[in-house]
């Protein structure tokens, strides 16, 4: 009858290591979720500051122009072209970060969800040892 007990037990708490193993991978989703839309904000809240920063600048630009009467000509076509190029940089420089950025959020994801399929693992190869003994009566011996 020790026997049924002890398959009994281990049945239920291989049950909750299975429960907690689910809520949490549940657990690291939600999160991995909420820092990418973290991301993303961030990242659109960047472009949309750089574009308003471009749309500022190339109007002072159009203004100084303006004011000294040179408002059109291949010059003040280089000037703008050239704050055009400096705005296109500095995106694909953002962007190359954000990319980073969800890269690195996926490999710490990646190593959280692998360190705990390793801890449950080791725990359900703890809970077989005992179960195994319980079963079997075997008790460990000093020279083990």
């Amino acid at each position: 009858m020790g026997g049924l007990g002890n398959l009994a037990t281990l049945g239920l708490n291989l049950a909750l290591q299975e429960t907690a193993r689910r809520r949490s991978a549940s657990r690291l989703a939600g999160e991995e979720r909420a820092r990418r839309r973290e991301l993303v904000a961030r990242f659109a809240e960047q472009q949309r500051r750089s574009e308003e920063l471009l749309r500022e600048r190339l109007a002072r630009a159009r203004a100084r122009a303006g004011a000294a009467g040179v408002a059109s000509g291949a010059s003040f076509d280089a000037i703008l072209r050239g704050l055009e190029r400096e705005a296109d940089e500095q995106q694909r420089l953002d962007s190359a970060a954000f990319a980073a950025g969800l890269e690195a959020l996926r490999t710490r994801m990646a190593r959280a969800r692998e360190r705990n399929l390793l801890e449950t693992a080791d725990r359900l190869a703890g809970l077989g040892r005992s179960g195994l003994r319980g079963l079997t009566g075997w008790r460990r011996d000093l020279l083990e």
